[in-house]
C-alpha cells in the first residue's frame, strides 16, 4: 500500500503485505481463475468453503491462491499487457518478499493516458464499463468472503485488495470525467452495518494503539468511505495525544469537554500573569438595544499605552472579522464578558494579518466571548436571536484551534492540510459549524499563518488525467469537509425545502458534540434559518420540542430511524431528540429513499397525536400474541406469515423502536408498516444477480405497532419495535405452503397440539408429509432448501425438518395469516 503519500512527518513503518503468491498469475479470465487451476468456492450462509481437487488445503494455500485472484489476479485484468507482476513485488533485508505498489502510480497514468489516445467519448463507455463491472464482481467476491470471516491468516491482505480495487476504481473514474461521461455509482467498501462488518477495523484498531481518541476514530470511521484514506490518516500523529484520553469512549471525549466549575481561561503562553480585559457593559448594552452588533478593537490606552478594550457599532460599510473558536481550549469565560490581556491582543494581531481590500483604521472583530452579554438575561437572549449576522457579514471569519496552531502549514502537503483540518477540535463541535457555515471567507490559522484551506483545494490542478493517487484522496477529504462547513444550503423559511435542510444539517452534525446539550436547537434555528426567536423565548428545557413543532412536514423516512434516543412528548416520539451522534444516515433519518425525498414527494406529517403517514403494510391476526404466549413463543423468533394471495413473508423482529420506561410491549390487535411495497424478483434485478429460488425476493424495513383505534382509512397505532420484512423466494415458499397443508389435512384439536409434546405430534403428521414428499419436483426442491440453508440433505432428515415446521403451522392454525393492506394506507404513530 506504498503508493498512498505520508505525511510529511510520518514515523511509522508502512504496513506490509506478504507475497503469498509462488503464482503470480496467468494468462486467462479473472472469473474462471479457481476452476482453471482447480479451485472451488462456495458461500452458504455465511459460511465459506475453499477447496482444491475437493479438498480442504491450510490457511497458507488458500491464502496464497486468493491473492494470486485478487490481486494479481485484478491487475492483469485491468491493467492488461502494462502489467508485470514483477514490479508489484520486492524482496526485504530478511529475504521474504512483499507486495510493493510503489510503481502502481506510474503504471496508471499511462494506462489513463493510453485510453485518452486510443478513444473518445463516443466508444470509450463500452470499454470502461467492462472494467468498471469486473471491480464490482471483485468487490462482491472480496466482501462476502470478508463477511464470513475467512481466517486468511495475514490481518492485512484483505485490506490490500481493497485499497488496490479502490484505487483502480478511482482511476477510471478519472477516465469517465475526462470525458464528461455519467460516472458510475461508487463502490464502498467499508460496509458499516448491522449485517456487515467493517473491512477497515484493522486500521482503526492500529490507529487506537497509536494514541488516537476513541470518540475521533469513531467521528473518523463514520465519515470516511474510504479504506485508502482511513490508511493515509492512520500516518498522522494523534491530534490532542498530550491530553489524557483514558476515560473517552466512542461516544464522548472526556479530554475536551468543558466544566464550568473548574473552567480556567487560557494566556497566550504559560507562565504569563497579565490582567483580564473588560468590554464597557452599557455600550454593549446600548447597541444591542438598538438592534444592532457590537465589535471590538484592542488598541492602546492613550495614558497608559496598556492594551484596552474599544467598543464600536457594526455597520455596512466596515469590514471586520468574526472569531471562530473551541471554548475547551480557553478562551470563553462563563462568569464575565472578559479575556485575558495578552489573548485578545494575540488575536488582535492575527486580525491585521488577514487580507484586507483598503487601510483599516483599526481592526475590528467579534467574539462571542466578550460580544454576548452573559447577563442580564434578556440581553443574551437578544444578542441570540442575532447570531447569524456576525457570522454572515463578517469579511473573514478566523478559526482558532490549539491543534492547527501547532502546525506549520509551509510543511504541510495540500492533502496533509486538508486532513489536519479535519482532525481539528473545531470541526468536533456543534457551534463552531455554523459559524465556518455562514462565513464569505473561512481562514484557518496555523503557527506560521492563516489559510483559506477552500483555495487551496480550488487552486489544485484538478486534471483527471493522467491519474493521480493525491488528487483522489484529496478529493475525498475535500468532499467531507464541503458538507461541514461550506455548505450552504437556502433555508426553509427561503424554499421550504424542509428534507434537503435536514439531511445536509444532519450530515454536517452528526459527529460533532456539544457542552450544553439545550444548546443544540438554538444552534439548528440559526442554521435553517428558521425563527431562532421562536425557541429563545421558551425555557432551555423546551427549545428542542418547539423545534420540532415548527415542522409541517418531514422525510417518511423518520418512521424508520434507527435512533433510539427519540423526543419523550405525545405526538413527537418519531423524532430523534438530537441531530448529534455518530449513527449512518440510514440508521438517523431511515432508507436513504424515504430521508431525501423531493419536494413534491411524499411526506410525512406531524400531528399532535404521531407521525401521519400513508405508506404499505400488513395487519396481523388479532389473536397472535395469545397464540405466541401460549407456546413461549418469544421475539427472538421470527414471525412467518402470509397473505391472503397464499404468499409467504418473513418477519424479523429486532431492537426497540424508542428507549423510554414508558414504551409497552405489543398489545392487542399488531400491525407492520413497511417502508415499500414488497416485489417479486427485487432483489436479483438490485443486485444484477441471477435469481436463486431460495433466496429472498425483496425486503424492507419496517416497525411493529399495536393498533389503538381504526377509521375508514386511518389507523391510530402505537409503535414497538423495528422489523425487517422479507418476501421469501419460491423455494421456501413451496417448502411453508407444504408443511402448511400438512397441518390442514389432519384434524387435530388445539387443546390436544397446547399439552402434547413436540415430538408426538410429529407423529401425528409423518404420513402426509411422506405423502407429499413423493412428489420428485417436491422433493427436490426440499432437498435444495436443505442444502443452501447448510442443512442435512439426506430423506429422513428432510422430512423431519418438513414435519417441524408442520407442527408449528397447526399450532398456529390461520393465526398465521395476514391481511396486506394498500400502499396508501394512512397511520398515525407515536
Amino acid at each position: 500500500m506504498d503508493h498512498i503519500p505520508q505525511p510529511h512527518d510520518c514515523s511509522f513503518t508502512p504496513l506490509r503485505i506478504p507475497c503469498l503468491a509462488s503464482d503470480l498469475y496467468d494468462e486467462g479470465s479473472w472469473r474462471t481463475y479457481p476452476h482453471r487451476h482447480g479451485w472451488q468456492v462456495d458461500y452458504v450462509r455465511g459460511i465459506t468453503t475453499i477447496l482444491l481437487a475437493g479438498e480442504k488445503r491450510p490457511t497458507s494455500e488458500n491464502a496464497a491462491f486468493l491473492q494470486s485472484w485478487f490481486y494479481f489476479g485484478l491487475l492483469k485484468e485491468v491493467l492488461g499487457d502494462l502489467f508485470v507482476a514483477s514490479q508489484f513485488v520486492t524482496e526485504g533485508q530478511d529475504g521474504k518478499r512483499r507486495i510493493s505498489t510503489k510503481k502502481l502510480e506510474t503504471v496508471l497514468g499511462t494506462w489513463t493516458s493510453s485510453y485518452v489516445a486510443k478513444f473518445d467519448a463516443a466508444n470509450v463507455q463500452e470499454h470502461l464499463s467492462k472494467v468498471y463491472g469486473l471491480l464490482i464482481e471483485h468487490r462482491s467476491e472480496a466482501l462476502t468472503l470478508h463477511n464470513c470471516s475467512f481466517d486468511l491468516g495475514h490481518p492485512y491482505l484483505m485490506l490490500s485488495f481493497a485499497v488496490l480495487s479502490e484505487r483502480l476504481a478511482a482511476a477510471v473514474i478519472d477516465i469517465y470525467a475526462h470525458f464528461r461521461l455519467e460516472t458510475p455509482v461508487e463502490q464502498t467498501w467499508r460496509l458499516r452495518t448491522e449485517d456487515f462488518s467493517d473491512i477497515g477495523q484493522p486500521i482503526l484498531g492500529l490507529m487506537q494503539e497509536r494514541g488516537w481518541c476513541p470518540y475521533d476514530l469513531k467521528r473518523l470511521s463514520t465519515q470516511i468511505k474510504e479504506v485508502s484514506t482511513l490508511y493515509y490518516y492512520s500516518n498522522l500523529k494523534a491530534p490532542r495525544s498530550a491530553k489524557d484520553h483514558s476515560g473517552c469512549s466512542d461516544k464522548q471525549c472526556l479530554a475536551m469537554t468543558t466544566n464550568p466549575s473548574t473552567y480556567k481561561l487560557s494566556h497566550r503562553s504559560d507562565g504569563c500573569h497579565c490582567p483580564l480585559l473588560y468590554a464597557d457593559q452599557e455600550r454593549m448594552a446600548a447597541i444591542l438595544g438598538q438592534g444592532s452588533i457590537p465589535l471590538i478593537a484592542i488598541e492602546l490606552d492613550s495614558v497608559s499605552q496598556a492594551p484596552k478594550i474599544t467598543v464600536l457599532e457594526i455597520t455596512q460599510a466596515q469590514g471586520f472579522v468574526a472569531i471562530s473558536h473551541v471554548w475547551a481550549e480557553g478562551a470563553g469565560n462563563v462568569h464575565d464578558n472578559a479575556l485575558q490581556s495578552c489573548l485578545l491582543t494575540y488575536i488582535s494581531e492575527l486580525v491585521k494579518e488577514l487580507p484586507w481590500d483598503s487601510q483599516q483604521g483599526s481592526f475590528k472583530f467579534w467574539i462571542d466571548t466578550i460580544c454576548v452579554p452573559v447577563r442580564p438575561p434578556e440581553l443574551y437572549t437578544l444578542a441570540l436571536n442575532q447570531m447569524r449576522i456576525p457570522y454572515e457579514r463578517a469579511t473573514h471569519v478566523l478559526v482558532l484551534d490549539s491543534h492547527l496552531r501547532s502546525l506549520n502549514s509551509s510543511q504541510l502537503s495540500p492533502t496533509e492540510t486538508l486532513a489536519q483540518v479535519s482532525c481539528s477540535s473545531w470541526m468536533r463541535r456543534l457551534w463552531t459549524l455554523q459559524e465556518g457555515r455562514l462565513a464569505a471567507r473561512v481562514w484557518f490559522q496555523f503557527s506560521d499563518k492563516a489559510v483559506d484551506v477552500k483555495s487551496v483545494f480550488d487552486d489544485l490542478d484538478l486534471r483527471h488525467v493522467p491519474s493521480r493517487v493525491e488528487l483522489w484522496l484529496q478529493k475525498a477529504i475535500y468532499a467531507q469537509l464541503w458538507v461541514q462547513i461550506w455548505y450552504r444550503g437556502k433555508g426553509i423559511r427561503q424554499t421550504g425545502a424542509v428534507a434537503s435542510a435536514i439531511h445536509s444539517t444532519r450530515l454536517a452534525l452528526g459527529s460533532r458534540s456539544v457542552s450544553v446539550a439545550t444548546d443544540e436547537a438554538l444552534c439548528l434555528s440559526t442554521l435553517m434559518d428558521m425563527d431562532i426567536t421562536r425557541i429563545t423565548s421558551v425555557s432551555p428545557t423546551e427549545r428542542m420540542e418547539v423545534f420540532w413543532r415548527t415542522f409541517r412536514k418531514v422525510p417518511l423516512g423518520f418512521l424508520f430511524s434507527r435512533v433510539s434516543k427519540k423526543m419523550p412528548q405525545t405526538g413527537l416520539h418519531w423524532a430523534p431528540l438530537s441531530f448529534l451522534g455518530l449513527y449512518s444516515e440510514k440508521e438517523w433519518g431511515g432508507p436513504n429513499e424515504l430521508s431525501t425525498p423531493g419536494e413534491d414527494d411524499p411526506h410525512a406529517i406531524p400531528t399532535g397525536s404521531g407521525l401521519l403517514v400513508a405508506l404499505p403494510g400488513f395487519i396481523l391476526h388479532p389473536d397472535l400474541i395469545s397464540r405466541m404466549k401460549v407456546f413461549d413463543f418469544t421475539w427472538n423468533f421470527p414471525l412467518l406469515v402470509q397473505d391472503e394471495e397464499g404468499r409467504w413473508y418473513s418477519i424479523r423482529v429486532e431492537k426497540p423502536w424508542r428507549d423510554s420506561s414508558d414504551a409497552l410491549e405489543p398489545f392487542g390487535e399488531l400491525a407492520v408498516i413497511v417502508a415499500q411495497d414488497l416485489q417479486e424478483g427485487a432483489h436479483s434485478r438490485l443486485t444484477l444477480q441471477a435469481p436463486n429460488k431460495f433466496a429472498f425476493e425483496d425486503f424492507s424495513p419496517g416497525v411493529l405497532v399495536s393498533i389503538v383505534q381504526k377509521f375508514d382509512n386511518l389507523v391510530y397505532v402505537t409503535a414497538h419495535r423495528h422489523v425487517v420484512v422479507t418476501f421469501l423466494g419460491p423455494g421456501v415458499q413451496t417448502y411453508l405452503s407444504t408443511a402448511s397443508r400438512c397441518a390442514e389435512d389432519v384434524n387435530v384439536s388445539q387443546p390436544v397440539l397446547v399439552k402434547e409434546h413436540h415430538t408426538i405430534s410429529k407423529d401425528r403428521y409423518r404420513v402426509t408429509a411422506e405423502n407429499y414428499v413423493r412428489d420428485p419436483k417436491l422433493m427436490e426442491t426440499l432437498v435444495g432448501r436443505a442444502r443452501y440453508f447448510s442443512e442435512n440433505t439426506d430423506r429422513e432428515s428432510v422430512i423431519d425438518d418438513l414435519l417441524d415446521t408442520t407442527v408449528v403451522a397447526a399450532r398456529f392454525g390461520d393465526r398465521c395469516r395476514a391481511q396486506k393492506v394498500a400502499e396508501n394506507q394512512q397511520w398515525c404513530v407515536d
